[in-house]
C-alpha cells in the first residue's frame, strides 16, 4: 500500500446541478450521461501505445482506470518515468479530443483538468486518495472556470504539440477541435479521412450546442460568460479552418 505518481484527469459536467433539477425524466438524463462517460472511456483506451524516445521501445499505456460519481469522472494511470508521464498525458489528450470533437452536443459540456501527482487507489473499495487528486480538483474548480480542460504546467505543455494550447490568461488547455480535426480529417497514419460532410456535422453540432446554452443563460451573467468563452474558442477554430458561415455571432446573444 502507498501512493504512487499518476497522470490524472478530472472532469465535471458544466451546469449539472441546474440540469438535473430541471429535467422531466431523470432516467433519460442518467442514460445520456452514462452513455457519454462510457464512450469517453473507450476513446481514451484507443490510444494505448507510446514510444520511449531513449530506448525506442513501445510503451503500453492501457493503464487508465476510471471512476464515475455524480457529475464527475476521474481517469488516472501510474507512470514510471518522465517520458512515460508525457506519453500518458499526450495519449489521454488524443482520446479526449476525439471524443469531444465527435460526440453530439446538446446540453452537456465539460470542464476539467489534467495533471500529474501522487495517488493511491484501492480497486476493491473504489477508494482514491492523494495530493494529485486534490491538485486536479483545484485546477478544475478554481482555474478552468470556463468549459475547458486545463493542462497543468508539470506536464510541460508546449505549443509544438497539436492539441495543447495556451489561452489569453496564460492557462494551458486541451484544444480538442484542432486535434480532433487533425486526427480525423488529416490523419498521418494511413487511415482514411472522414468525409467532409461528417466533419461539418460535428462543427454544426458544436455550434448549435453553444448557441442553445447562450440563449438559455443570457440573463445569468455568471453562467453566460462561460459559454461566451466557448463561443470564442469555436470561432477561432472556424476562422482557422475557413468556416466563416459557422462562426457564432456573439453580439446577438
Amino acid at each position: 500500500m502507498g501512493v504512487k505518481p499518476h497522470v490524472i484527469m478530472f472532469l465535471d459536467i458544466l451546469g449539472y446541478k441546474n440540469m438535473i433539477t430541471s429535467v422531466t425524466d431523470e432516467n433519460d438524463y442518467l442514460g445520456s450521461v452514462y452513455t457519454l462517460m462510457s464512450l469517453l472511456s473507450k476513446y481514451i483506451e484507443t490510444y494505448n501505445q507510446g514510444v520511449d524516445e531513449k530506448t525506442k521501445h513501445r510503451l503500453n499505456l492501457s493503464r487508465f482506470k476510471s471512476m464515475i460519481f455524480s457529475d464527475n469522472i476521474l481517469f488516472f494511470a501510474p507512470y514510471d518515468s518522465e517520458i512515460d508521464m508525457l506519453n500518458l498525458a499526450n495519449n489521454l489528450i488524443y482520446g479526449l479530443s476525439q471524443f469531444l470533437f465527435q460526440y453530439t452536443k446538446s446540453n452537456i459540456f465539460f470542464r476539467g483538468a489534467i495533471t500529474a501527482g501522487q495517488l493511491f487507489y484501492d480497486e476493491k473499495l473504489h477508494f482514491v486518495f492523494g495530493t494529485g487528486l486534490v491538485r486536479a480538483y483545484e485546477l478544475e474548480s478554481n482555474i478552468a472556470i470556463y468549459p475547458r480542460i486545463v493542462i497543468d504546467t508539470c506536464l510541460k505543455p508546449s505549443p509544438i504539440l497539436v492539441g495543447w494550447a495556451q489561452d489569453e490568461d496564460g492557462i494551458w488547455y486541451a484544444d480538442y477541435l484542432t486535434l480532433g480535426y487533425t486526427l480525423l480529417c488529416n490523419p498521418h497514419n494511413g487511415e482514411t479521412p472522414i468525409p467532409h460532410d461528417e466533419f461539418l456535422s460535428y462543427i454544426v453540432s458544436h455550434k448549435n450546442g453553444i448557441c442553445s446554452a447562450l440563449e438559455k443563460y443570457k440573463t445569468n451573467d455568471r453562467v453566460y460568460i462561460k459559454y461566451r468563452w466557448l463561443a470564442s474558442y469555436h470561432n477561432r477554430f472556424c476562422r482557422h479552418t475557413e468556416l466563416s458561415d459557422l462562426i457564432i455571432d456573439i453580439g446577438r446573444q
